[in-house]
């Protein structure tokens, strides 16, 4: 049984030691609607992330709490992300826009590299509707 966890905490180890470039898609998240980014772990826990999407950019960083251990593939994290949204016409202008989004979410990251993750943030921004967000997001780590 010892060789049995020393194998796959060798295996998972492995795992976060190549898999460290990654692309994803999100759905709303710091660009409102719909972006894709790609990210990349630094060190095992931090992780720094840029992304555009339909409606602005962003970019920031997130630590993940046990991205290191053995016993699961599931890791929570928090981040910080500034965000930029540009000028908006539609019926109304809206002026461009700097803010920060500040997610708390949960990742799954598998051994063959999906991952994907879910998110609840809070929301720093001018003239939003509401100071809490989230986002879906689905990716392939390499």
């Amino acid at each position: 049984m010892l060789v049995t966890g020393n194998i796959y905490a060798q295996e998972n180890s492995d795992l976060n030691e190549e898999r460290r470039f990654g692309v994803n898609l999100n759905v709303l998240g710091p660009t409102v609607l719909l972006s894709v980014s790609m990210d990349y772990f630094v060190t095992e826990k931090t992780n720094i992330e840029l992304g555009t999407g339909i409606i602005g950019t962003f970019a920031g960083v997130k630590y993940f709490w046990n991205r290191d251990q053995s016993v699961s593939e599931w890791t929570p994290y928090a981040g910080l992300n500034v965000m930029y949204i540009p000028e908006i016409c539609f019926f109304n202008c809206t002026p461009a826009r700097v803010g920060l989004y500040i997610p708390l979410g949960m990742q799954i990251m598998k051994h063959n590299g999906f991952t994907f993750g879910a998110e609840i943030a809070g929301l720093v921004l001018g003239r939003a509707k509401t100071p809490v967000w989230g986002a879906l997001k689905i990716g392939y780590h390499f």
